[in-house]
Formats: C-alpha cells, structure tokens, sequence
C-alpha cells in the first residue's frame, strides 16, 4: 500500500470536517496525484489506487467547494471601505 495514498485520505477527511482550514484539502489532492503517479509507474510494487483516488477527491472536492462559497459570497472578506 502506497503511504501517500492512505496520507491522501486520511486527509481529505481531515479536509471535510475543517473546510476552513484549506491546507489538508490541498495536500490530499496533491498527494492523490503523486501517489497515483507512482502507484502507475510501479504497479508491482505499490498498490493503493482507490485509497488515493478517494483522497484526491475528497481534498479536490473541498476544494472546489470552498472556491464556490468564496464565489457566491457565503465566505466573506469585509475590507475597509476608502472614502
């Protein structure tokens, strides 16, 4: 089993249940891409490709889903207004 494919889901649940905190989401989707570069490049080696397909879209999902917020204003960043 890849370590960086179960490190890619253990943090895009980590990422789910702090959807403010973006640091977990963006390294499980990272880490699901890298895992499933290598889990690719040495099939007999390492396995794990679900584990890290699930990470990198749990981390991918919050993610987006975070960019859509910030969007459509349910995140807000209230800066001092120049008069």
């Amino acid at each position: 089993m890849s370590g960086l494919a179960v490190a890619s889901l253990v943090l895009g649940i980590v990422g789910i249940f702090t959807c403010y905190l973006l640091l977990p989401s963006i390294l499980a989707a990272v880490f699901g891409v890298v895992a499933m570069r290598q889990i690719a490049q040495r099939p007999h080696e390492l396995t794990g490709r679900g584990v890290a397909i699930a990470g990198g879209v749990c981390g991918a999902a919050i993610l987006v889903a975070f960019a859509l917020a910030l969007v459509f204003g349910e995140i807000s960043y209230d800066a001092p207004r120049l008069r």
